[in-house]
């Protein structure tokens, strides 16, 4: 009797667990499924052509501009294409033209819900439709919203993300306005600034640093045919230093909760 009893017990301990371990399962299944998730608002065929430019200023009458702004305004167009679009995941071709060289192009994806990138994935795409005061990237923890919707001059509603960052130990303030197109979730316009406020070698030196995007045009309807056909080709990976300054940067988008902008 007394080992019946024990085995029942074992058995009851056993069920007992499978269903505590079921109903944990369930309970991680509802809060991954009760966020809500984001869908890409671009579909595959659509290109977008992008411009940038970069300015820079310093009171040190010995500084000189940093190599990576330079070689911006060596920059004649970035052209984003977009092969694939599914619930999580949109596929790109990027390529880089620039006035001195010759093309620079490579894939990657965007994952829309995690903000991670693969590749040569161009990270400046959010999903669509989001809305003021949505999180944008829903599976990440980096916290980034919508800190408000506006409607342009064009009639069309955009997406404005703002983030302010200041390191006390450089005493360099930095900043990024970026606006997505509401629909399709697409980078619109980009302006990051970096302010230094410290002293170098006994001297106070300031530094303003801008660095502007912008879709030209619009509607991927009418983007002309590339005069760079062989790009498809090309297994060729966009570097990373044209990359800082044409997508979100992952360190703005981790470090802290943007703060909305006054």
């Amino acid at each position: 009797m007394i080992e019946q009893r024990d085995k029942s017990m074992r058995k009851g301990l056993i069920v007992l667990t499978l269903l505590l371990c079921l109903t944990a399962f369930t309970i991680t299944l509802v809060n991954v499924h009760g966020q809500t998730l984001v869908t890409p608002g671009v579909t595959a065929g659509q290109a977008y052509i992008y411009t940038e430019f970069s300015t820079w200023a310093s009171s040190d009458n010995y500084a000189s501009i940093p190599t990576e702004l330079q070689s911006v305004n060596q920059t004649q167009a970035i052209e984003v294409r977009i092969s694939n679009a599914n619930d999580s995941f949109v596929d790109t071709f990027t390529a880089t033209y620039y006035y001195n060289q010759g093309p620079i192009a490579g894939r990657g994806s965007t994952n829309v819900n995690t903000g991670e990138i693969t590749d040569a994935g161009f990270a400046a795409i959010i999903g669509g439709n989001l809305n003021q005061g949505q999180i944008i990237h829903p599976l990440a923890a980096d916290g980034v919203y919508i800190n408000q919707t506006k409607t342009g001059t064009d009639g069309r509603p955009y997406n404005e993300i703002y983030i302010s960052e200041y390191n006390a130990t450089i005493g360099v303030t930095s900043t990024s306005d970026r606006y997505f197109d509401q629909a399709t979730g697409m980078l619109t316009y980009d302006l990051e600034s970096t302010v230094d406020g410290g002293a170098i070698s006994g001297t106070t030196s300031t530094e303003a640093v801008t660095v502007q995007l912008k879709s030209s045009p619009w509607n991927p309807q009418t983007v002309p045919t590339p005069e760079f056909q062989p790009i498809f080709a090309l297994p060729i990976f966009i570097g990373a230093a044209t990359l800082v300054l044409i997508v979100l940067k992952k360190k703005h988008m981790i470090s802290g909760n943007p703060a909305i902008k006054t």
